[in-house]
């Protein structure tokens, strides 16, 4: 019976000491409330700053965009490639070189390759060729020609040209006149005598008039005057001069034409194609801290006490804040480890009490069992007394 009493005694400070802990644990852990403090502090008087001078137009930054973009999916691996046209102007320092994400991907930039393009213009052409020759015998002349010539403009055009045949034309290139001496002969018989003056001074031959340059006599059928052999006659042949004058071909000019299509490549875009490699974003499963669970003593059986109540709930469309984003608080802290440290100190504190109490009370138990046996006496009367009651009764 006295033991069952102690018990009770021992549950009995535990159940008084459990408000203390819950209010306790309860205190509010709000931080102190933050305290104005002004200070006035002398006006200080500084010179005027000076103006500061216009900044300089920062340059427009250019955006380049790609003019064609290809995704390549290869088993677990993703590929995009995006194509960028440049013009002269522009710098493929533009090109935009950082990594960025798509679909749960981080695309990272693995290559650039650059390809030149070309544009070509095409023009008809015809070139005229001229060749001295000394003949116009077309076959000759079609020797000394090429079928075809390569040909550069000055313009940067180049292309292979054709002969036309039937182009080739053959003129006189000079002529040379020379002079030379006509001679005419004409003969006068029966002259009397061997006088020039019998003789024509000028003829026309053919056109052309000759000049007397010279008279050989002839006599002729001579007789015999006084003795003496005379004559009876004479011929003149009379040479007459003219000046004639000849005109002689020096050379051909022979004239052809090329003909054919000439073209110009002149330098087009600068296409660069950047090569993207994407890998699939893992996230790392995070390792939360939890708070260490506070002892608290046995709550003791009641069959009339209600059930506690349960904790509200939190709306599901209110995000859960991460516990290393939330401000730390150095107050609340402290008072937090303070408290965990009293509750702590409590229950060995209690547990105490309730195991000296029950070693008291077990300690004068086992007196009262000594002075009972060293006193049989007394226990005979008891135990008489019992019995005479028990037989009365």
């Amino acid at each position: 019976m006295k033991k069952l009493t102690m018990l009770l005694c021992a549950a009995c400070v535990c159940l008084m000491l459990i408000p203390c802990m819950t209010a306790f644990a309860a205190e509010d852990t709000r931080p102190p409330n933050n305290v104005n403090i002004t200070v006035v502090m002398p006006e200080i008087v500084t010179a005027p700053e000076p103006e500061p001078e216009p900044a300089e137009p920062t340059p427009s930054v250019i955006t380049m965009f790609p003019i064609d973009v290809t995704e390549i999916r290869d088993g677990g691996n993703w590929q995009i490639i995006k194509t960028y046209e440049l013009n002269a102007f522009e710098s493929p320092l533009d090109i935009p070189q950082s990594s960025f994400e798509r679909s749960g991907w981080n695309f990272t930039l693995t290559d650039i390759l650059r390809r030149e393009s070309a544009n070509a213009e095409t023009r008809a052409h015809t070139e005229t060729v001229t060749l001295d020759t000394d003949t116009k015998e077309l076959e000759k002349i079609l020797s000394l020609l090429s079928p075809t010539m390569d040909y550069t403009a000055e313009d940067g055009f180049v292309g292979i040209l054709s002969l036309d045949v039937t182009s080739v034309k053959v003129e006189t290139a000079g002529t040379k006149t020379s002079s030379y001496t006509m001679t005419v002969t004409r003969e006068y018989p029966n002259l009397s005598t061997n006088d020039t003056s019998l003789v024509p001074k000028t003829v026309t031959d053919r056109g052309t008039t000759y000049t007397l340059a010279g008279v050989d006599w002839k006599a002729g059928n001579y007789i015999t005057v006084d003795y003496e052999r005379i004559p009876e006659y004479y011929t003149a042949v009379a040479i007459y001069n003219a000046t004639g004058y000849s005109t002689k071909v020096t050379g051909y000019t022979t004239t052809a034409e090329y003909s054919g299509t000439l073209a110009k490549l002149s330098q087009g875009k600068t296409y660069y194609t950047a090569y993207f490699l994407g890998e699939e974003i893992r996230t790392p499963l995070e390792m939360v801290n939890l708070p260490a669970p506070t002892a608290s003593p046995e709550p003791v059986d009641d069959p009339a006490e209600e059930p506690a109540e349960e904790p509200a709930t939190v709306p599901d469309d209110e995000p859960e804040l991460d516990p290393a984003d939330e401000p730390i608080d150095e107050t609340q802290e402290d008072s937090a480890e303070t408290r965990n440290g009293a509750l702590f100190a409590i229950i060995p504190i209690a547990a105490a009490v309730a195991g000296g109490a029950y070693y008291y009370f077990k300690k004068r138990k086992g007196q009262t069992h000594n002075e009972e046996t060293d006193n049989p006496a007394a226990g005979s009367d008891d135990d008489g007394g019992d019995d005479d009651t028990g037989s009365g009764g």
